[in-house]
């Protein structure tokens, strides 16, 4: 009477496993790349919004700005003028916020897909441990 043993995959299947794993992980690998780029582009998507409405803030600072310098001429240092350089001064202030956060948001340190390239580095160093 035979004992049912069960067989050790051979060279060739573990191999061929090895392989079509490693496709998948590659797949895997391209959608993980894809959906962080995806996910950079927003945020540089956010950051251009940010520096548009900070360049709005900054027009209109500037337009405030001469209106004040224009009345402050005309008026002498009367109230009026005074007033509205607060109110330039205030959306200068706005609109450079604005401005330099979405500045930051476009740093190219911050486009990066790091997650995707730690992952692509550590899969790779895998896949040489699986084949060698």
């Amino acid at each position: 009477m035979m004992l049912n043993t069960p067989r050790r995959p051979g060279v060739v299947t573990l191999f061929t496993a090895a392989v079509a794993q490693s496709a998948d992980l590659v797949q895997t690998e391209f959608r993980l790349a894809r959906a962080e780029v995806s996910e950079k582009l927003a945020a540089l998507r956010i950051g251009l919004a940010l520096m548009a409405a900070g360049a709005i803030f900054l027009i209109a600072a500037l337009g405030m700005l001469l209106q004040a310098l224009v009345s402050v001429l005309i008026a002498n240092g009367m109230s009026p003028p005074a007033a509205i350089l607060v109110v330039a001064g205030g959306a200068a202030v706005i609109g450079l916020v604005l401005f330099l956060v979405g500045q930051k948001r476009l740093n190219p340190e911050e486009l990066v897909p790091d997650r995707t390239l730690t992952s692509l580095s550590r899969d790779g160093r895998m896949m040489k441990e699986t084949v060698t």
